[in-house]
This record gives C-alpha cells, sequence and structure tokens, in this order.
C-alpha cells in the first residue's frame, strides 16, 4: 500500500485549539473518535533499519497486534510517499525471528544481514481524527498528542498528520497549506520513529 502523507509539528494548545473551533475554507469537517495507539519500534543496535531508509513496528490498537513495514520512500513537493506493508500478529508470534521475517518481511532480513532485532522506542500516542471532505475528496487529519518512551523515560511530542485518502496530491497541498498559514506551522523533517530516536541522543541530529 502507498501512502501520501504531509506531518506537521504543532503545540498541545494549538492542535487543541484546531480540535474545537477550525475551519478550512470549504472544506466539510468531521470528527471521527480517537484511538489509543502504542508502537514499539525494532532495530539492530547499529540501527541498521533506519540506515536503510525503513521502520519495523509492532502496534497495538483496538486489542489487535498489527505489524508494519514502512519505508521512508520519496518527498515530493512537501508529501511523503511510502510503502507500507502489514500484518495482523497471532498469538504466539515472534515478529523478530528469522523464520517469521522470512516469511512475511524478507526485506528485513536483508537490510540487517540476519543481525538480531531488540526494542529501541515505543511511542505511545493518543490520536484525535478529523475527517476533511470535499466533493469526491477526503483527507484524514490526525492530531497525534503522544510521547517518545525508552525505560522510564517518558518525552512529549505533538504533532499533525494528514493523509490523503481519496482524491489527489492537489487536495492534500491544499489542506496542508490552509491550516499551515491559519496555524503558522511548519512541516517536519523527519518520520516520528527518527524523531523519537534524536530526542533521547540515539542518532545524531543532522
Amino acid at each position: 500500500m502507498t501512502e501520501y502523507e504531509i506531518k506537521l509539528s504543532a503545540t498541545r494548545k494549538t492542535m487543541e485549539r484546531i480540535e474545537t473551533f477550525i475551519r478550512f475554507l470549504d472544506w466539510n469537517v468531521e470528527s471521527s473518535g480517537t484511538n489509543h495507539l502504542v508502537s514499539r519500534y525494532y532495530d539492530t543496535e547499529s540501527f541498521s533499519l533506519l540506515y536503510n531508509n525503513l521502520a519495523y513496528r509492532m502496534r497495538e490498537e483496538d486489542g489487535k497486534r498489527l505489524v508494519y513495514l514502512k519505508a521512508n520512500g520519496t518527498l515530493k513537493n512537501g508529501i511523503y510517499i511510502r510503502e507500507e506493508t502489514k500484518k495482523m500478529i497471532e498469538d504466539g508470534e515472534d515478529i523478530t525471528s528469522e523464520g517469521f521475517l522470512k516469511n512475511y518481511f524478507p526485506r528485513v532480513l536483508h537490510a540487517t544481514k540476519s543481525s538480531s532485532l531488540w526494542e529501541v522506542l515505543t511511542i505511545d500516542n493518543d490520536r484525535h481524527i478529523l475527517l476533511l471532505k470535499k466533493k469526491r475528496s477526503m483527507i484524514e487529519l490526525s492530531l497525534d498528542y503522544l510521547y517518545f518512551v525508552r525505560g522510564k523515560r517518558r518525552i512529549e511530542y505533538n504533532e499533525i498528520e494528514l493523509e490523503l485518502k481519496k482524491g489527489h496530491e492537489e487536495d492534500l497541498l491544499e489542506c496542508s497549506s490552509l491550516i499551515q498559514t491559519i496555524c503558522n506551522l511548519k512541516p517536519t523533517g523527519a518520520s516520528k520513529y527518527e524523531l523519537g530516536l534524536r530526542s533521547f541522543d540515539l542518532i545524531p541530529i543532522p
């Protein structure tokens, strides 16, 4: 599956204001509820996946566990275009085992050269979702109130994620431009995974 996303950094206050009364000109805004997401990211000690532009995570959501492999992909006109593969996890499956990876995510084995994976970061996220609709277009706007977690340390971070669900890239750019202008926001330059690692000084800041 291919994702088309734009990510914006924001303060909690700005996100709360967006959720309560911001309007986006001729876009209809509908609340789509909230989700509590816990994502656990796995990598090698030398961050082989990160440096191969990959993120491998297990997410707990609505009582289900799914494992994802995301590629950083390309950046085009401010839009991140990324490939995503996911699989629901059955009880007892070890998502770091060579057998599991060989069957479902061989790209991980290739990138890590079969080095051991370990949990390097957890992201605890309260996601509030708004749907922006106009004619045949739909944008999912996620207000992510989250914490980067390692051991007992927790670092707060807030981000707005706009994902194109229906329509064209121009629709996503229009929504992003509106919210950036209204709220004086700027795009983020990295994935949540990379930002979390930087927060704990695990990788250098470019």
